[in-house]
């Protein structure tokens, strides 16, 4: 049964006899899956397995990897293994079971990239999609997530027995007299997943075909989200700005759900492993797009304004402190933010006196005229912010503390490293692209003056 539930699976997407790798942890599913796989072989399909070594269960782990070994021995199939040891800090930022998964599929997606094959194969089967189903109703998920365990992604991976329950699986091994190997964490009830298996098989228990009610919602959804992406890539193209590294939504439509919708698909364009927004995160964001200015979406998205848009993109790292000498005529490149500071000296005829700027969104030059006493050397220096910073802004008598000043001008608080401080005698003279010192601004009176140019992305978002 299970042989011809993957020839009709590859049959009817119409894939032609190609290169497959067989993802095989050693338990149930991933051995029948890698049996029924073999019998490809004949129709012409080349079929090699892979094994990730977790090692999360010592000995345990390592008895699955010789028992993956044997049965591939045994079939005639080629084998890889690959290292699949979890980085600690990635465990505490995302939990064992998503850490894991993240590593083994990058593991996959390697091994398919190295051997030329067209798809990874993997285990998922009727009852994982009614487990995940279940899961994403009880965590208040969205239609796109009622869509379930995809038969078919977009990076390669496929899921032949998404068809077959698990009692056809047990039966399937039992029959040929194969004991796999059994994972203890898999009932383990700290995790949610092992619950839901554990409300579902009791249901099964009483003949309630929870498994086949929850698989047809995710089938349905599926078809029903390709009508409803339509809409969405329409909004799309009246609405939203797509950038490699963010999202400028220019607009954004009457229909609250259209909202939802675009924000879901640009969360996961930015950030394919976010798994931690549901759908009433979803419509408190949708909801609230009027008022935004700074939300966090995710762990590793934000939500910001910027001018009269928004934007959906990854939080700023942070910057050290960086300080480097700036004389005449020799620019100085910053890494630490990336831009490139040139100094030089500037004609006295039709300058006009410096204006306050605000800071730059796009990558650009930005030019700053100053003035220092006739005579005075001309050496600079170039560096972010210090504890204890003060600045004399334009207008102002006296000097004021430089966080303040930030404030007053509304510079986000993850860009005010970022900006670079032109310093002369240990006075800022000039706050990078927003504004120059009073003590340094050009006028009428007998002085020096100097253009200093700074190229480069200075600049993002005013709050």
């Amino acid at each position: 049964m299970l042989e011809a539930a993957v020839r009709e699976f590859f049959a009817r997407r119409g894939f032609e006899p190609c290169r497959l790798i067989a993802a095989v942890s050693g338990g149930a599913d991933s051995t029948a899956l890698l049996l029924a796989l073999a019998g490809l072989r004949e129709h012409g399909f080349v079929l090699e397995a892979a094994h990730v070594n977790h090692h999360l269960r010592g000995k345990e782990s390592d008895a699955d990897e010789r028992f993956v070994r044997g049965l591939c021995l045994d079939l005639g199939v080629g084998l890889h293994l690959a290292d699949g040891t979890l980085d600690p800090e990635r465990v505490r930022s995302r939990g064992v079971e998503a850490a894991a998964r993240e590593v083994r599929y990058a593991r996959l997606a390697e091994i398919r990239e190295r051997t030329g094959a067209r798809f990874v194969a993997t285990a998922h089967q009727k009852n994982d999609q009614a487990e995940t189903v279940l899961m994403r109703l009880v965590t208040g998920s969205g239609m796109a997530a009622l869509r379930g365990i995809h038969p078919v992604r977009d990076d390669g991976f496929v899921r032949p027995l998404l068809e077959v329950t698990r009692a056809e699986i047990d039966a399937f091994l039992r029959q040929r007299g194969i004991a796999p190997r059994h994972d203890r964490s898999n009932d383990d009830s700290r995790f949610l997943r092992n619950r839901m298996r554990a409300v579902i098989g009791e249901m099964e228990a009483r003949e309630l075909p929870i498994v086949e009610g929850l698989a047809a919602v995710a089938a349905q959804a599926r078809q029903q989200w390709t009508v409803l992406e339509r809409a969405i890539d329409e909004a799309e193209r009246a609405c939203v700005e797509v950038r490699a590294e963010e999202t400028v939504f220019r607009s954004w439509p009457d229909d609250a759900w259209l909202r939802q919708a675009l924000l879901h698909r640009h969360i996961h364009r930015l950030d394919r492993e976010a798994r931690d927004v549901s759908a009433r995160d979803l419509e408190r964001l949708a909801a609230g797009v009027g008022t935004v200015r700074r939300v966090s979406v995710t762990k590793r998205l934000e939500l910001i304004r910027r001018g009269e848009t928004l934007v959906l993109r990854r939080p700023p790292q942070g910057v050290g402190a960086f300080e480097v000498g700036l004389t005449l005529d020799a620019p100085v490149f910053v890494p630490e933010v990336g831009v490139s500071v040139r100094a030089q000296r500037a004609e006295r005829g039709g300058q006009k006196p410096n204006a306050p700027a605000g800071l730059c969104a796009l990558p650009s030059a930005l030019c700053a005229l100053i003035q220092l006493p006739s005579g005075a050397p001309a050496r600079f220096t170039v560096r972010n912010r210090r504890p204890g910073d003060r600045f004399q802004p334009l207008g102002m008598a006296k000097a004021k503390k430089l966080k303040d000043f930030l404030i007053d001008r509304k510079i986000a608080v993850d860009l005010r490293d970022r900006i670079p401080l032109l310093v002369w005698n240990d006075e800022i003279v000039w706050v990078a692209g927003v504004e120059v010192s009073e003590r340094f601004k050009v006028t009428g009176a007998e002085a020096d003056r100097y253009e200093v140019r700074l190229e480069g992305p200075v600049g993002s978002d005013v709050d």
